[in-house]
């Protein structure tokens, strides 16, 4: 009876465990998409007012964001500093496609993202600018997707995971 006792405790355990990482996933999204906006934000102080190029202007911001954002900025700082002959665009989206499986972000929120590397770096200063604020007020939309299916789904996995785990337990019982 015992051993049966400890094995139902793992299995709510486990069961629980799954339900919490899948809540994370749903609560990181919108906090990735909004430390995106303040580092693209922050990109465009080095744009309009310090006039700083790129891969300068990358590396300065990476020192003021999150880690995992950190990742994006400091490896296209990395890539254009190297003088291969790489464009800001390239860079941009190898970096992209580097950090985004370490990030909790989406399809939508990729294409995003490429969207905006497409322009960087190739046109004047106020059509960068633009370019930050549209990708901004695209980030921003997809922010409050997040945060809707964040509401909906983080309270479902959480409560599904011990709730399933309690199931498995009682069917072996």
């Amino acid at each position: 009876m015992m051993l049966k006792a400890v094995g139902c405790l793992m299995i709510v355990g486990a069961s629980t465990t799954m339900g919490f990482s899948a809540a994370n996933k749903y609560a990181k999204r919108p906090e990735e998409l909004r430390a995106l906006q303040t580092a693209l934000q922050m990109l465009e102080s080095e744009i309009a007012f310090t006039l700083n190029p790129l891969p300068e202007a990358f590396q300065r911001i990476s020192t003021h964001v999150p880690d995992n954002i950190k990742q994006i900025f400091e490896h296209a700082s990395y890539l254009l500093t190297q003088r291969t002959g790489m464009t800001a665009k390239e860079a941009w989206k190898i970096s992209i496609d580097k950090a985004v499986p370490n990030m909790h972000l989406q399809k939508e929120d990729r294409e995003v993202l490429i969207a905006f590397g497409n322009a960087l770096g190739c046109s004047d200063t106020q059509s960068q600018i633009k370019n930050i604020h549209l990708t901004c007020s695209k980030l921003l939309m997809e922010e409050k997707n997040a945060q809707v299916l964040k509401d909906k789904n983080e309270k479902l996995c959480k409560n599904l995971g011990v709730l399933g785990g309690i199931l498995v337990s009682l069917l072996f019982l």
